[in-house]
């Protein structure tokens, strides 16, 4: 084979790879002449050579199996590029809807955030108003609060201004009663004025409505009866004036005597008209008559229904209000009265109807049927907690249902539940016994007794009275306008037996100390029974200037060589007009049983944590006295029964057993071995068995 050959089938080969591989035309065209010519030269070389011949056949195979392998390779290819371009249209319309979805969802983007920045603007908006609103509610606890009360008292008084004006001008005849109205009228408004001053200070919201609504009340009210009082007036007047006004008698005399004259005028002219003067003289006789009588009737008829329309609408009144316990001596009674007054402010009406009590505990059940509506103990249970604080118990006040009898019931906690045995020695502790009742009350000298009834107080106030008297000599007095109760056991000298006679002691008493009259010489004491009900018995408008008298008596009256003791149900100052706690404080006062914890809490000069402490300490009292008397089957009435005080005004709050009833009585006094120069009891040991007198000094023999 010549050298042309391998050089020759190596080209063409070569040219045929380029041509079936490479994707360039210009490439494929000359390589395509490659391959020719290597073909050419391998042939040439090969021609006479049957062995060429038979590799230019395998050549040639060679070459139309790269060149089938190209045309199919095109192919491939052409189909690949049909396929992208197919692809490529539809990757561009899919884009296409990519962008107008996506400008799409742009466009709603931009509403989307124009509608947040309108949301977030009225957001703001209503934030303002609510932050506004929330300022509004806020400066009602403060200044609308004061301007609503503010403003009801000008309405008022202003109204009532113009009423009185009124009725001054309509009737000049009752001036003098008009302008001592107005002396009313500035009393209310000075109360009005100190209320709302002191009303300015408060600013809790809960405490602003009540005192608010306190205050709205009490004007409308005091206003109210000035209006009664004025139309009261008036309507008397006018019955004074009606009465007087219509003289029947002078008026039938006058018709008389011109029936008269007019008969003898008559009767010198024609007999004719004689039946005619006689006719009228009847019938205006008869007119007088039943004139006379229908305008009697007429009076009385009128009279009677206004007396009758004042009963039944103080009936009706009456009928209108809660049936509260009438006699509330114990704690739960006293807390159910203030439940039953709280809920009728709110529109709440709840009658009593029985009650469940043990010394720590008590269970109120109260009717609900006068309520124009369904009451559910729901409704009620949010108020337990002002309850609580507002009746003095240990827990929230909880209400509840007794389906089987229909009764809407009230459980209070009172006092803790004994969990062992009480010991005596640790009651010791807690109170001083009697056995040092006298030693502890021996100095006193003005002092207020206070309890629910059948406490105690009277018997107890003669003890105080007869243990003061063996200690420092003197007398007693006694004021008591239940002289005839078939309760009176006192054994003191008894100098009035009414409210009247009380109250002029208290003036007198108060005269003497206020004039220092007294000579001094000798101590005596006076004693004032049932002082609620006498200054009860007086006048509103005058029932100040009795407390005032009594003021003056208690921080004066032993400066004079005088003693007092008040005795009255309430442990509450409010209850004496023209006093307030303050004017108690230069007073003993001894407050029994249940009054103790009302004591506890309206006083002012003891710390939130010494009431706590003070409280417990009346728990536990209250709890040994019940248990003790239990034991011994003695009501709490028995003159033996265990009974304790809590003693305010003489040093630290204190309890005190308190001795039976009639442990002293006055004879002991009058018995009492006496100085024989001034009749003083205080006296001691001057050797062997003489005594000398530490009020007078002299020395005398004990026969």
């Amino acid at each position: 084979m010549s050298n042309l050959t391998p050089i020759s089938l190596i080209l063409g080969l070569s040219a045929l790879i380029v041509v079936a591989v490479s994707p360039n035309e210009n490439v494929k065209f000359f390589s395509t002449i490659g391959a020719g010519i290597g073909v050419g030269g391998f042939l040439f070389s090969q021609f006479d050579s049957q062995e060429s011949k038979n590799q230019i056949t395998n050549l040639q195979k060679t070459v139309d199996l790269l060149d089938k392998q190209r045309r199919n390779s095109e192919n491939e290819k052409l189909k690949t590029i049909r396929e992208y371009n197919t692809l490529k249209i539809k990757l561009d319309k899919e884009l296409e809807l990519v962008r107008e979805h996506t400008n799409e969802l742009n466009t709603k983007n931009n509403f989307l955030n124009i509608q947040i920045a309108e949301l977030e603007s009225q957001l703001k908006l209503e934030k303002s108003s609510a932050q506004s609103k929330i300022r509004e509610i806020s400066n009602f606890s403060t200044g609308a609060g004061h301007q609503i009360v503010t403003e009801t008292y000008k309405n008022e008084l202003t109204k009532l201004g113009g009423m009185i004006s009124g009725y001054s001008n309509n009737y000049p005849d009752l001036k003098d009663f008009f302008e001592n109205l107005e002396a009313d009228i500035d009393k209310v408004k000075s109360w009005a004025v100190g209320e709302l001053e002191a009303y300015e200070g408060v600013q809790n919201l809960q405490s602003l409505i009540d005192e608010g609504l306190r205050i709205q009340q009490r004007i409308i009210s005091r206003c109210s009866d000035i209006k009664v009082k004025a139309l009261s007036t008036i309507i008397k007047y006018l019955n004074s004036l009606a009465e007087d006004s219509v003289r029947f008698s002078e008026y039938q005399d006058n018709i008389a005597q011109i029936s008269e004259r007019a008969r003898e005028h008559l009767l010198e002219k024609e007999l004719a008209i004689e039946s005619i003067a006689q006719e009228w003289v009847t019938a205006n006789t008869s007119t007088t008559e039943k004139y006379s009588t229908e305008f009697n009737e007429v009076i009385q008829n009128g009279k009677h229904l206004v007396n009758r329309n004042q009963e039944l609408v103080d009936k009706i009144e009456s009928m209108n209000r809660p049936l509260k316990w009438s006699v509330a001596s114990r704690q739960d009674l006293k807390t159910a009265n203030i439940i039953i007054d709280y809920f009728e402010a709110k529109g709440v009406i709840l009658d009593r109807a029985k009650v469940d009590f043990d010394h720590w505990q008590s269970t109120l059940s109260f009717h609900i049927n006068r309520n124009n509506r369904i009451i559910v103990p729901s409704e009620l249970e949010p108020e337990g907690e002002r309850l609580q604080q507002l009746c003095h118990t240990l827990s929230p006040i909880k209400f509840g249902w007794n389906a089987e009898e229909g009764l809407l019931t009230a459980w209070l906690h009172l006092a803790k539940k004994p969990v062992k045995p009480i010991i005596e020695a640790d009651i010791n502790k807690i109170w001083k016994t009697a056995e040092k009742f006298q030693s502890t009350v021996k100095s006193w000298s003005r002092v207020r007794v206070t309890g629910g009834s059948e406490s105690g107080k009277s018997p107890t106030a003669e003890n105080i009275a007869v243990c003061i008297l063996l200690a420092r000599g003197g007398s007693a007095e006694l004021y008591n306008p239940q002289d005839d109760s078939v309760k009176n056991y006192w054994t003191v000298p008894t100098v009035g037996t009414s409210h009247d006679d009380s109250l002029l002691g208290i003036e007198a008493l108060a005269a003497t100390v206020n004039q220092k009259t007294n000579d001094r010489s000798q101590f005596k004491i006076t004693i004032f029974d049932e002082i609620d009900s006498t200054i009860a018995s007086v006048e509103k408008k005058s029932q100040g200037e009795v407390g005032k008298l009594i003021s003056t008596i208690i921080k004066q009256v032993s400066h004079q060589n005088l003693g007092a003791i008040f005795i009255g149900q309430n442990a509450n100052a409010k209850n004496y007009p023209g006093m307030d706690r303050s004017d108690w404080n230069s007073a003993v006062n001894l407050h029994i049983g249940n009054n103790a914890y009302d004591a506890i809490s309206n006083s002012n000069q003891i710390t939130t944590e010494e009431q706590t402490r003070l409280k417990q300490q009346c728990d536990r009292l209250t709890e040994f006295c019940t248990t003790k008397n239990s034991e011994l089957g003695l009501e709490h009435t028995n003159p033996v029964a265990y009974r304790f005080g809590l003693v305010l005004g003489d040093g630290k709050p204190y309890y005190v057993q308190l001795p039976d009833f009639g442990a002293y009585t006055y004879e002991m006094v009058e018995n009492a071995v006496k100085c024989p120069k001034c009749d003083s009891h205080n006296h001691i040991s001057h050797g062997g068995n003489r005594r000398k007198c530490k009020d007078c000094g002299h020395i005398f023999a004990q026969n």
